[in-house]
């Protein structure tokens, strides 16, 4: 009985922290996946990690993130800036099925411009 307990209060601390953080772990992920865009060899694996960078972004926009205090006007503000990015990797996905992998990873390299951008205001 003891042991059911602790594991669920265990369980019960975990999920607050994972729920604390909003969107820390999509960031990650969105983090590596820009990884993959621009070390992408190929037309098709740019466009694997383009739609998983879209899915994790999309996850990430409709999470509001702890820092933003519940605060509904700058999270309409951050939805705007995640659908920004979004809207690049759209982009640069559609380049790449054009079969334009060198354009599209230029493309990519805005993405750290808005990151820093976005970061400054709502991290």
């Amino acid at each position: 009985m003891k042991l059911k307990h602790l594991f669920s209060v265990g369980l019960l601390a975990v999920s607050a922290v994972a729920v604390a953080n909003g969107v820390m772990m999509e960031m990650f992920q969105m983090k590596r996946q820009l990884n993959e865009l621009t070390q992408a060899e190929s037309v098709e694996a740019f466009r694997a990690s383009a739609k998983n960078f879209i899915e994790v972004s999309e996850k990430a926009q409709a999470t509001m993130p702890a820092s933003l205090d519940g605060d509904q006007s700058r999270f309409v503000g951050y939805q705007k800036g995640m659908q920004e990015v979004i809207d690049v990797v759209k982009q640069a996905d559609s380049l790449a099925e054009q079969g334009k992998l060198d354009e599209a990873k230029a493309l990519t390299e805005k993405l750290n411009d808005l990151r820093k951008q976005y970061h400054k205001e709502y991290k």
